[in-house]
């Protein structure tokens, strides 16, 4: 590791594992101060999720320490410093699938900030091309590394399925007018047709903060490469990974917490394990807050408390003044943060 980035280069390199294989990797630090990697929406062993001091010891400069642990879900996930994010230190985990997924394309997405310069970037470039062929289907898997931008993507001319959040496969929707909008540290997989004509491109917009798109992404019909002879029909679900089907809400603990106000020295509440938490949050700041679950994923519940979003998150933004209520299964054992983007944490402990 060094301060370039993982492996010298930025982002670091694109690692991929199968669900329920062992995956491991070996993290050498060059940096001068203490660090440690978080493997960010994956519900693994707690002693692997690279949370100093909770989880393990941080790696000091010129060390090492491996990590080894086994996906459970499937999905797009990141790697990343447990520290807030420098040096460019950044990267993709892909958790394939145990069965091939019927795409043409498979096309990961970074957006972070550039070490050297104050503006966006995706994989490390101003600009990215995607070449595809007629009717061809590109799974686009798309992270937001950034530390506080909520990005406002959008898929211009090209019909845009929404398959999977935040790693969980949801049911596939179309993204109204090709909108995706994704909070610090969110993913989305989506699945998108080149029905364009050869020779043309269909551009991934991303809004800036002038309210003006600019083309970061472009998808580019090959007029040399042989494509499908029809367009495919509408996509099917992923296959589903091993999430609570229910939640047990008669039984729940119910806990409130405002974001940037919570301590670490001692944890919010400990629980036994497979008991539902219904977790209340609220942001009383006058910028957006943000939350990071660790080793579980949540269901967003419904403002009137009656049923919840049909989709998994383990990252969310809170608008300003804002409140919202999230519940989870409590698992996995351990002790788990959960993490405000803005540098206050606190934890739980599952026993």
């Amino acid at each position: 590791m060094q301060k370039a980035g993982y492996d010298g280069i930025t982002p670091g390199p694109s690692l991929r594992a199968r669900r329920g294989e062992q995956f491991a990797v070996r993290v050498v630090s060059e940096l001068d101060e203490p660090t440690a990697i978080h493997w960010h929406g994956v519900r693994l062993t707690n002693t692997m999720d690279g949370a100093p001091p909770l989880t393990q010891a941080a790696i000091a400069p010129g060390a090492s320490f491996d990590y080894r642990f086994v996906a459970p879900d499937a999905g797009t996930f990141w790697y990343h410093p447990a520290a807030p994010n420098t040096h460019g230190l950044n990267g993709a985990l892909v958790v394939e699938e145990t069965e091939p997924v019927d795409v043409d394309h498979d096309v990961t997405l970074i957006y972070a900030e550039s070490s050297q310069e104050a503006r966006l970037k995706v994989n490390g470039l101003d600009a990215y091309a995607i070449p595809a062929s007629a009717n061809q289907r590109v799974r686009l898997r798309l992270i937001n590394a950034t530390t506080a931008q909520i990005l406002k993507l959008r898929m211009e001319q090209l019909r845009t399925f929404i398959m999977a959040i935040d790693g969980q496969p949801a049911q596939p929707f179309v993204a109204r007018e090709g909108e995706l909008t994704l909070g610090p540290g969110n993913r989305i997989d989506a699945f998108v047709d080149c029905t364009l004509a050869p020779s043309n491109a269909a551009s991934l917009t991303i809004e800036g903060a002038d309210r003006q798109r600019g083309v970061v992404v472009q998808i580019r019909c090959n007029p040399n490469a042989r494509g499908r002879s029809s367009r495919r029909d509408d996509p099917k679900s992923l296959p589903p990974n091993p999430l609570p089907e229910r939640m047990d809400f008669h039984d729940s603990l119910r806990f409130d917490a405002a974001i940037g106000h919570t301590k670490n020295d001692a944890p919010l509440f400990t629980v036994r394990r497979g008991r539902t938490i219904t977790l209340g949050l609220s942001n009383p700041a006058t910028e957006n807050g943000f939350i990071h679950l660790h080793g579980h994923s949540f269901r967003l519940l419904d403002v009137l408390d009656d049923g919840w979003k049909p989709f998994w998150l383990d990252t969310m933004p809170i608008a300003p003044g804002g409140k919202a209520r999230i519940a989870f299964v409590a698992d996995n054992p351990g002790k788990w943060l959960i993490e405000g983007l803005d540098g206050a944490n606190a934890w739980f402990e599952v026993t």
